[in-house]
C-alpha cells in the first residue's frame, strides 16, 4: 500500500478518537456536537479511501466522494458556531454549501461523476471553506485598523486566531493536491498528516476555550510524538528480531512493555525541559513570578499575612480593577468577605447585581459548580466569558438557564472571574476579581490560568496546613487551660472564701464609715468567684442532655426572668412565633446563653437616654424550615470591625465589668447543639446576634 492509503488510515483513527473523546465532554453542547460531527465525517472520508486502496471496485471510492462534497458544509457549520459570526454573507455561503452538497450527492447517486466537470465539482467542494477563512481573516484585519464596524469575532482558544487561519488554508491546500496533476503522493500525504495535527489542536482549542495555553499544548505534543516515536522504534526492532518465530512473541511483548512504562516519564521530563527553554519571555516571568511566591507561602504562619500574600500575588499576575477574598467561616455555612483591593465597583457598573456581596453561602450554586468542575478533573476557575460561551452553545434551555445563573452570581460578587481555594475537593475560599481583559503582554488569551492555578492549590494547602495546626494548639490550650483550672478553683476559691467570711463577720451592712469598704470587699469576693467558676466551666466540655424543648417558650419565660433587672430607659421586646418551636436541647443552658445575650445588649446600650432591645424567635429556611433562630438586637453602641474575628476568644472583653468568658461559653454551648451563633453589627447602630438551631424532627 502507498503512503497515502497509510496516512488516510492514521487520519480516519485519530479524528474519530479526537471527536469522541470532545462529545464525551458534554454531549448537550452545540460546539462540542459540531466538531464530532466534522470529525466523523473526515474519519469515514478518510476510511472509505483506505478501504478503496485495499479492496478496489467494491464502490468504497464513491462513498469517499459522497463524504467529500459533505465536508464543506460540515466545516461551514463549525465555524460558525465556533466564532459565532451571524452576517448575510456566511449565510448564504453556508446555504450555497448546503445546495451544492445536495446536487453533488444527486449527481454521485446517479452516477454523473464521469463528467469531468462533476468530478472536478467535487474534488474541490471543500474550498468553500476557503472563502469563509479568507473573509474572517479580512474582518479581523478591518477591526484591527479600525477601517469597517464588525461584531467582535470571539477567540475559541487562542488570543490570536492567525494560528487557527493560516493552519487551515495549509491543511485544506494539502488535503486536495493528489487531484492536481503532476504533485504525486508526497504533499497530500502531509497533507494529511497535518490535518491530523490540526485536529488535535482545534479540539484543544474547543475543549479549553479562551484558557488554552498554545506553550502547554506544544509541550502535550511533543510528548505524544516522543512516545509514539519511541515506541515505534521499539516494536519495529522487536518484529524484525521476531523474523519466522512466533515464540518470541510474548517475551517481546512483555519487554516492550517494561520499556514503555520505563521511559514514558523520563520521556515527558525531557521534553517539558525542553519546551520549557523555549518558552517566550512573558512565560518565564510569570513563572519566576509565582516561583517566588510559593516560596513566601512556606514562611507565613498566620492566615492574615497569607491573605495579603495572595492579594499582593494576584495584583502582580492579574493586576484586577477589583478583588475581593472571601474565606469560609469555622461553621461551614457562609464564605466571609476578609480583604479586598482596588476600588469597590459601583451596582451601575455591574449590570444585574442589586447589591455586592459580603457573605455567600457555602452551597450556593457558583461554588457548588466550582466544586462539581474539580470533581471531575475539569478546570475549576470561573469565567464570564466562559459561561457566556457555554450558555449560547447550550443544545439544553435547563442548562442555559444554569449558566445565566452562574455569571449573575458573578455580577452579584462584582467580578468576571472567580478562582476557589480547594484542599481535598473542599472549598476553603475563593477570589472574586474584575478582570476585563488579560494583563500585559497576554492580549486577548487567557490562557495564563491554567499557569497560576497551581499557586491557589498550594494557598489552599497553606490554609488547610494552618487549621490544622490551629486546631491542635487549641487542643493544647484547653488542656493546660483545665489543669490550671483545677489549681485556681483550689488556690483562690478557698481564701476568696476567708476573706468574704472575714467581711461579713465584720458586718457590712451597717451605717459605720467602714461598712462602705466591707461592702466593696465583698461584691469583688463574689465577682471573682463567678470569674473562677466561669473559668471552669469553659475549660470543660459542656454536658448536654438533649430533651425536646418548645424554644419559643423557653425564651419567652427567660425574658420575663429577665424584665425586672432591666431599668426604666431601655424597653425589653420579645416576639414569639404563633404555635410551639422544638427543639432538641438542654433548657437550662439555652436559658444560660439567653441571659448572657441579652446581658450584653444591655452593657451595649448604657450611657443612652433610650434604647430597645428585641429578642425574637424565627424560622430559618423559607417555605420548608429547618432551623430555627433565638434573635437577640439591641441599639447600642455596636462593635468596631477589628473586634469582630476575636468575640468568641476567651477573655477577650470590651467592657470594664466583662470577664471575656461569656460569648466563649455561649459558643461552646451551641457547638454542642450542633447549632451556630451568627453575629453582625453596625458600629454605632445596632449588633444582632442570631442562635441557630436545627429542627427537632417529628
Amino acid at each position: 500500500m502507498d503512503t497515502l492509503g497509510q496516512t488516510s488510515l492514521v487520519v480516519a483513527l485519530v479524528s474519530f478518537s479526537l471527536g469522541f473523546s470532545v462529545l464525551a465532554r458534554n454531549v448537550r453542547n452545540i460546539l462540542f456536537l459540531s466538531f464530532a460531527t466534522l470529525t466523523t465525517l473526515i474519519s469515514a472520508w478518510a476510511l472509505s479511501f483506505f478501504l478503496e486502496k485495499i479492496w478496489s471496485g467494491f464502490g468504497f471510492y464513491r462513498l469517499h466522494l459522497f463524504f467529500n462534497v459533505l465536508l464543506a458544509p460540515a466545516s461551514l457549520t463549525l465555524i460558525r458556531v465556533m466564532v459565532r459570526i451571524q452576517d448575510g454573507w456566511s449565510r448564504r455561503l453556508l446555504d450555497f454549501s448546503l445546495v451544492m452538497a445536495i446536487c453533488l450527492s444527486l449527481a454521485l447517486l446517479f452516477h454523473l461523476e464521469t463528467i469531468p466537470f462533476v468530478l472536478q465539482l467535487i474534488y474541490f467542494s471543500p474550498a468553500l471553506v476557503v472563502l469563509q477563512t479568507l473573509q474572517l481573516m479580512w474582518i479581523d484585519r478591518s477591526l484591527r485598523l479600525g477601517l469597517k464596524r464588525f461584531p467582535k469575532i470571539p477567540t475559541v482558544g487562542f488570543g490570536k486566531r492567525n494560528f487557527i487561519y493560516f493552519g487551515g488554508l495549509v491543511v485544506l491546500m494539502t488535503s486536495v493536491m493528489d487531484h492536481v496533476p503532476g504533485m504525486g503522493q508526497v504533499l497530500p500525504s502531509f497533507g494529511n498528516l497535518a490535518l491530523t495535527a490540526y485536529l488535535f489542536f482545534l479540539s484543544q482549542a474547543i475543549t479549553q476555550q479562551r484558557l488554552l495555553n498554545i506553550s502547554a499544548l506544544f509541550s502535550r505534543f511533543l510528548v505524544l510524538m516522543a512516545v509514539a516515536l519511541t515506541l515505534t522504534a521499539v516494536y519495529s526492532l522487536l518484529v524484525a528480531w521476531i523474523e519466522n518465530s512466533p515464540g518470541l512473541f510474548f517475551l517481546n511483548s512483555f519487554i516492550a512493555s517494561f520499556l514503555l512504562l520505563m521511559l514514558l516519564e523520563p520521556l515527558r521530563s525531557m521534553v517539558s525541559y525542553f519546551t520549557q527553554r523555549l518558552l517566550t519571555q512573558k512565560h518565564r516571568r510569570l513563572q519566576q513570578t509565582l516561583q517566588e511566591a510559593e516560596r513566601k507561602l512556606t514562611g507565613i504562619v498566620d492566615l492574615g499575612s497569607l491573605f495579603q500574600a495572595v492579594l499582593l500575588t494576584i495584583e502582580q499576575t492579574l493586576a484586577p480593577e477589583w478583588a475581593a477574598l472571601f474565606i469560609l467561616r469555622s461553621d461551614g455555612t457562609k464564605f466571609r468577605r476578609v480583604r479586598v483591593i482596588g476600588r469597590e465597583p459601583e451596582l451601575g457598573t455591574t449590570p444585574g447585581a442589586n447589591q455586592l456581596f459580603r457573605e455567600v453561602l457555602a452551597n450556593s450554586p457558583i461554588l457548588a459548580y466550582c466544586e462539581e468542575l474539580a470533581r471531575q478533573g475539569k478546570f475549576p476557575i470561573l469565567l464570564d466569558q466562559i459561561l457566556e460561551n457555554e450558555m449560547d452553545r447550550s443544545a439544553s434551555r435547563s442548562l442555559r438557564e444554569d449558566y445565566a445563573r452562574l455569571i449573575q452570581g458573578l455580577k452579584a460578587l462584582g467580578s468576571n472571574l472567580l478562582i476557589p481555594l480547594i484542599d481535598s475537593g473542599r472549598i476553603l475560599g475563593f477570589v472574586s476579581l474584575y478582570v476585563p481583559s488579560p494583563p500585559e503582554p497576554w492580549g486577548n488569551n487567557w490562557g495564563l490560568l491554567p499557569i497560576i492555578y497551581p499557586y491557589f492549590q498550594h494557598v489552599a494547602q497553606a490554609m488547610q496546613n494552618m487549621e490544622v495546626y490551629a486546631k491542635q494548639r487549641e487542643k493544647e490550650r484547653l488542656a493546660a487551660l483545665g489543669t490550671m483550672a483545677a489549681g485556681l478553683a483550689h488556690e483562690i476559691r478557698n481564701p476568696l472564701g476567708a476573706i468574704k467570711g472575714a467581711a461579713q463577720f465584720l458586718d457590712s451592712s451597717g451605717d459605720r464609715p467602714e461598712s462602705r469598704f466591707l461592702r466593696v470587699i465583698v461584691e469583688e469576693v463574689d465577682r471573682l468567684n463567678r470569674v473562677v467558676t466561669q473559668f471552669l466551666d469553659y475549660s470543660k466540655p459542656p454536658a448536654v442532655d438533649l430533651k425536646k424543648v418548645d424554644l419559643s417558650k423557653l425564651a419567652e419565660k427567660t425574658v420575663e426572668l429577665m424584665r425586672p433587672g432591666i431599668s426604666k430607659e431601655l424597653a425589653l421586646e420579645f416576639h414569639p412565633l404563633r404555635g410551639p418551636v422544638w427543639v432538641m436541647a438542654s433548657a437550662e443552658q439555652l436559658r444560660q446563653v439567653l441571659i448572657n445575650l441579652i446581658q450584653n445588649s444591655q452593657r451595649a446600650c448604657e450611657g443612652q437616654p433610650s434604647g430597645a432591645i428585641r429578642v425574637a424567635v424565627e424560622l430559618v429556611g423559607g417555605a420548608s424550615p429547618s432551623e430555627v433562630s433565638m434573635v437577640v438586637e439591641d441599639t447600642g453602641h455596636g462593635i468596631k470591625k477589628e473586634n469582630m474575628e476575636k468575640l468568641f476568644i476567651p477573655f477577650f472583653t470590651t467592657s470594664p465589668s466583662g470577664t471575656g468568658l461569656g460569648l466563649s461559653i455561649s459558643h461552646k454551648i451551641i457547638e454542642a447543639h450542633r447549632g451556630r451563633i451568627e453575629i453582625a453589627s453596625e458600629e454605632k447602630r445596632s449588633t444582632r446576634v442570631s442562635v441557630i438551631l436545627p429542627l427537632a424532627k417529628e
